[in-house]
């Protein structure tokens, strides 16, 4: 596997909580939870046990230890090598300072808005509104008890982020809503381009 396949989202997450500390994968999938990463990294079922499966093969990380409490299956403790601290640091060199080109449903739907009729395009952004608002409150609901319990800011900052991105997000659903319904931004009703 090349080193560019490695250089994903997950890989720099699994990385970081290895630089912490050693850990199993099962440790590092809880940890990625606790910690809200699934805000900004897709995590699935075994997503975690297989990232961390490639980077091995990849001499990414290593194996440091297997063991076994009580009846629990084998462990194995995985530690991050020093290639895997230079694919870290280079991948949050890369995400940090550049912007990404991507392509979300979103943007790509408001280009095209203009083909529904106006009322339901206003409902359409009403409704998305209410889904924004949603999950702004079930991240904001977990995480200021993680907050006010002594969790430094640092941890959270990803989810920070996300949270003023959709701040910002619902303030510009409501005032586009609200200003189609008033008539100050005008609708077209047959689109010709």
């Amino acid at each position: 596997m090349s080193l560019r396949a490695l250089r994903t989202p997950l890989t720099m997450a699994i990385l970081s909580l290895l630089r912490e500390e050693p850990r199993h994968p099962y440790a590092l999938q809880a940890q990625l939870r606790y910690r809200h990463v699934g805000e900004v990294v897709k995590l699935r079922g075994g997503s975690v046990y297989d990232a961390v499966r490639r980077l091995q093969s990849a001499g990414i990380v290593t194996e440091q230890e297997t063991n076994r409490a009580g009846a629990r299956p084998e462990r194995t403790v995985y530690a991050i090598t020093p290639e895997g601290e230079e694919l870290l640091d280079s991948l949050l060199r890369d995400y940090v300072a550049m912007p990404a080109r991507e392509y979300p449903v979103f943007p790509a739907g408001l280009a095209h808005i203009a083909n529904l009729p106006k009322d339901e395009a206003v409902e359409l952004l009403r409704e998305r509104a209410g889904h924004v608002q949603d999950e702004y409150d079930h991240v904001a609901e977990l995480t200021q008890p993680l907050l006010e319990g002594g969790m430094a800011r640092l941890v959270l900052l990803e989810t920070e982020y996300v949270q003023r991105l959709r701040q910002a997000e619902l303030a510009w659903l409501r005032e586009v809503a609200e200003s189609i319904t008033d008539g100050t931004l005008p609708w077209i009703e047959k689109v010709k381009q």
